[in-house]
């Protein structure tokens, strides 16, 4: 928060307030350090230590926005990013978009599907949605696709609608000022750095991607394949949170309060640590 510092001593990460030590951490317990806010101060030995242990740091602005990451110079390699573009516009650029699009709206399907033994409220949504998901494969463009993930969508958080216990009007991106939409902002931030961090340990370019529009000032990479996961790590967990009535607070300004954020970060880490069926397997969600 504001006026902090983060450094290194003693070889651990310290954080410091007006030169005091508040506290300090063992490299090898972090993964992640996120700057969010105004005025916040990091020494040029947390980068370079941060990059020799492949720890991703993000720049996070009040409303839970990534404006920046901090990634090093050996992530993308050449090779990988000619075979990334030699997929634009090839049977493969559409099998992909279409590929992301069916795994979000089929996590969406099974999600209301779950809630829907014990609300009985979706039948003819969840029909709906499944009738709209079978023409996904038939899509020519991506554009087609997109149209297709809307309709899913604008059920999808009707239906979601139906069982909250709080306020909740529609799905608000940027700027929101209800609970709801500030948790989930807050809990997408996370998983957004997740993905992203998967994505360039991988060695691929952000910005060549297959179902958004590509953006050389964007990360349009980690927009397409955070999709399939909105649902399955973040919806769940905070629906779940919001009804069991966890004490997720706005302050004066309409923003999460410290607690809060500190409340979904934990729920996001132990939903990402549990563990599912991936190809008859049993592996962490991560």
């Amino acid at each position: 928060s504001f006026g902090l510092t983060l450094g290194i001593s003693k070889n651990k990460f310290v954080v410091k307030e007006y030169g005091r030590v508040k506290q300090s951490y063992p490299f090898d317990k972090i993964s992640r350090i996120i700057l969010e806010g105004k005025a916040i101060s990091i020494s040029t030995d947390v980068i370079k230590k941060s990059v020799q242990n492949n720890i991703t740091i993000d720049f996070l602005d009040k409303n839970a926005i990534s404006y920046a990451s901090l990634i090093t110079y050996k992530a993308a390699t050449t090779q990988k990013i000619q075979k990334q573009s030699m997929v634009l516009n090839s049977e493969l650029h559409l099998y992909l978009a279409k590929s992301f699009i069916k795994g979000k709206a089929k996590n969406q399907i099974n999600y209301l599907k779950y809630l829907n033994k014990y609300h009985k409220l979706f039948d003819q949504n969840i029909t709906k949605m499944e009738h709209t998901y079978k023409n996904i494969q038939k899509a020519s463009t991506v554009n087609e696709i997109m149209g297709y993930e809307g309709s899913i969508s604008v059920i999808y958080w009707d239906s979601i609608k139906l069982i909250l216990d709080v306020p909740f009007e529609a799905r608000v991106t940027f700027g929101a000022k209800d609970i709801v939409n500030s948790s989930l902002n807050y809990a997408y931030a996370i998983l957004y750095g997740k993905v992203q961090h998967s994505l360039v340990h991988a060695g691929l370019s952000l910005n060549i991607s297959f179902l958004h529009a590509l953006d050389e000032q964007k990360p349009t990479l980690v927009y397409d394949m955070i999709e399939e996961f909105r649902t399955f790590v973040v919806d769940r967990t905070i629906f779940s949170m919001l009804n069991k009535n966890e004490p997720i607070k706005l302050d004066k300004d309409g923003l999460l309060n410290k607690a809060s954020k500190q409340l979904i970060s934990k729920n996001i880490k132990e939903k990402l640590g549990s563990y599912t069926m991936w190809k008859k397997e049993s592996v962490k969600v991560e």
